[in-house]
């Protein structure tokens, strides 16, 4: 299917699940620090939740992006940060959506989400879409995508920031 097709239907199951109550946005996490081996350390901003349920095995889906108009202008960023929310019917109808941490890495302003997906080709489907949609506008080579089978909470654990 299409990227079109799929965020028009992204879209669709969006207002589906907003008029049954079932999205929501959770603050506990907003500010804790995960660090990725190679990718250095993000700060989670926003986090996004879906009470749908859908039976399949959840993946972990981690997806990394540089975007370019923005540059280096920390008030190009922060106003990103606000309004990124705005593209929330989009990608939180496809299907296995569960949750999502917007991150942000400070020091360079690259971006990372780490999803908890159901269904391991849900994530791919969703992951191979949004790359189609970031690459034209992300740096050169700054778009990359990784699914583990690991359990979402466990991930974030072993993950985590801890001052020594």
């Amino acid at each position: 299917m299409d990227v079109i097709k799929q965020l028009a239907l992204s879209f669709w199951n969006f207002l589906k699940l907003a008029t049954r109550e079932k999205l929501r946005r959770r603050k506990e996490r907003l500010g804790r620090s995960y660090t990725l081996k190679d990718k250095g350390e993000y700060r989670i901003f926003r986090e996004t939740n879906s009470s749908d349920v859908v039976a399949d095995k959840h993946v972990v889906l981690v997806v990394g992006f540089r975007l370019k108009l923005l540059g280096n202008n920390k008030l190009a960023h922060k106003l990103f940060q606000k309004v990124c929310i705005l593209t929330t019917p989009f990608w939180s109808g496809f299907a296995g959506f569960t949750t999502k941490l917007w991150m942000v890495q400070p020091q360079t302003n690259n971006y990372l989400g780490i999803y908890d997906w159901a269904g391991q080709q849900n994530a791919e489907t969703y992951a191979q879409t949004l790359v189609e949609i970031l690459r034209p506008l992300s740096t050169p080579d700054s778009v990359w995508y990784k699914i583990h089978e690991t359990e979402f909470e466990k991930y974030l654990e072993e993950r985590e920031y801890r001052l020594p």
